[in-house]
């Protein structure tokens, strides 16, 4: 006698609807497209900005755009790594406005030397009052950079009396000016900076924990990472890259001015943003950033002559940056979907 089958008859069986390879390649599309919007962001500017202007797409005006883009590219790479934890900085403008009043005061007073050590030192310290609280303290990162940009900012007023300060040339500070190669001094050390970036967050463990912590803080606590100095590292780095900043912007305009930093801030998040880091931390990093500062530098450079309304760059960038801000949510809600 046969024995009879506990299983189901075949018609009857429940089978799990697998992934089908439509659905897999059109996600995997997406993510493509993802990752090419940029890319094809920036070579359309740069095929209309070529047509609107005869002087956009010569040497000189393209060594501008690089000289323009360094300081913010430096503040990119600090937002960078901040925001791979889950974290944002809004404090770093600030930063780098006290960072460029401290040197050009320090360089009056006791040379430009003085003045490059300084700068750097400054936004450490600042970085490790806002990772200290956020870290340890457990305070959110948006209210505790929130507030350090107000403090910082009326630190630096304080110091200068809202007046702006030159900066005495000579020394260590004229390693930081003039040109090689035609190439700006100001955007080889900008270069130096992401290449260091991206080895520290590609090829050692610290990087790796960035993405582990910015992936899912829990999980990576319970594997044993040190969740709470990985923070702290990243707004020192933060800083640190503010007060380097502020220097290459102090040697470019020769002098400190109240606010100096003000208008990096937003542009530092949404070229992040816009080069594909995620908000919410775990995805992107310092090599997509590249893309994004390119994008907003090349867009302002070349609004510039086009002869733009100024109120409308204004605008216009503003909206660049929102459909930034709602490509990569989208693309974070993609990511969760596939």
């Amino acid at each position: 006698m046969t024995k009879p089958s506990l299983d189901p008859p075949v018609a009857a069986r429940r089978t799990e609807p697998a992934v089908s390879p439509t659905r897999g390649q059109a996600g995997r599309a997406r993510v493509n497209w993802y990752v090419a919007a940029p890319f094809v962001v920036l070579v359309l500017l740069i095929v209309g900005f070529s047509i609107a202007s005869p002087i956009f797409f010569t040497p000189d005006n393209l060594l501008n755009i690089m000289q323009s883009s360094a300081v913010l590219l430096v503040l990119a790479l600090g937002t960078t790594v901040v925001m791979l934890t889950g974290s944002i900085d809004l404090s770093i403008g600030s930063v780098l406005t006290l960072s460029a009043y401290v040197a050009a005061i320090a360089a009056q007073s006791a040379g430009t030397t003085a003045a490059v050590l300084l700068a750097p030192l400054v936004g450490l310290v600042c970085g490790a009052l806002n990772g200290a609280l956020i870290s340890y303290a457990r305070l959110p990162s948006f209210l505790v950079t929130l507030g350090g940009y107000f403090a910082f900012d009326g630190l630096a007023g304080y110091l200068s009396d809202g007046q702006p300060i030159g900066l005495a040339y000579g020394g260590v500070a004229e390693g930081f000016g003039g040109s090689v190669g035609g190439v700006p001094v100001i955007s080889l050390w900008a270069i130096g900076l992401l290449v260091l970036v991206v080895i520290a967050a590609r090829y050692t463990r610290f990087g790796r924990y960035l993405y582990a912590v910015g992936g899912n803080e829990r999980t990576a606590r319970l594997t044993g990472i040190p969740v709470r100095r990985i923070k702290l590292y990243v707004f020192l780095l933060s800083g640190v890259l503010a007060g380097a900043a502020a220097l290459l912007q102090l040697v470019r305009t020769a002098s400190a001015s109240p606010g100096m930093g003000e208008p990096f801030l937003l542009l530092a998040i949404g070229a992040v943003v816009m080069g594909g880091t995620s908000l919410s931390g775990g995805s992107g990093g310092p090599v997509h950033s590249i893309m994004g500062v390119l994008v907003i530098a090349i867009l302002a450079n070349g609004m510039v002559l086009a002869n733009v309304n100024p109120y409308a760059q204004n605008v216009i960038i503003g909206v660049v940056v929102v459909a930034a801000v709602a490509l990569t949510m989208k693309r974070t809600r993609d990511s969760i979907v596939k």
